[in-house]
């Protein structure tokens, strides 16, 4: 059997192919697609076209959806067609006259950036989870008011959720910039 050749976008590739990127949502990749984009600044957007670049590989067999339909666990996983597929990478003008010049100047205050972003949401992360483990310790000493602490402590949990997810992303693209 041949490989699948599969036409993808220059970043999607990259993010795609960084072993440590698996078990991924769409938010997940859109904050990574967005970290490495130089032109594309708006979150929707990119949110709609990471949606239907995912679909179009769980489509073809290259991606696995695990998870129930419109579910916030719903994840996506690389099935052993992808890593068998032949990838063929389309560069827009603007990648390639990006691409034509890299400067260490530039690559330098990306990582920077990125550094420093990763720092910020590490940073709110230990202040989520001390706050989740706080409402536990306020529900165990006032049992009377679980209704309220519990959906805190639920609200403080999901908020750890998505900022592991950008910490996920973010040392993902780091990766791949220090390359």
């Amino acid at each position: 059997m041949s490989k699948p050749s599969i036409k993808i976008n220059a970043q999607l590739n990259s993010i795609l192919q960084d072993e440590n990127f698996d078990d991924f949502n769409v938010t997940q990749m859109r904050d990574a697609y967005l970290a490495m984009s130089s032109t594309v600044k708006e979150p929707i957007e990119a949110r709609k076209y990471i949606y239907r670049q995912i679909l179009r590989l769980v489509k073809k067999g290259l991606l696995l959806k695990k998870g129930t339909k419109n579910s916030k666990t719903l994840v996506y996983q690389k099935s052993e067609l992808f890593f068998n597929a032949k990838f063929i990478v389309k560069s827009t003008a603007v990648t390639t006259a990006n691409q034509a010049k890299p400067t260490a100047a530039i690559t330098s205050n990306t990582i920077q950036q990125l550094e420093e972003r990763l720092k910020e949401s590490e940073v709110d992360l230990l202040t989520s989870i001390g706050e989740s483990e706080e409402y536990m310790r306020l529900y165990q000493s006032f049992p009377e008011m679980k209704a309220h602490l519990e959906s805190q402590y639920l609200q403080a949990r999901e908020n750890s959720s998505k900022l592991l997810g950008q910490i996920k992303a973010i040392k993902s693209v780091l990766s791949h910039q220090r390359k």
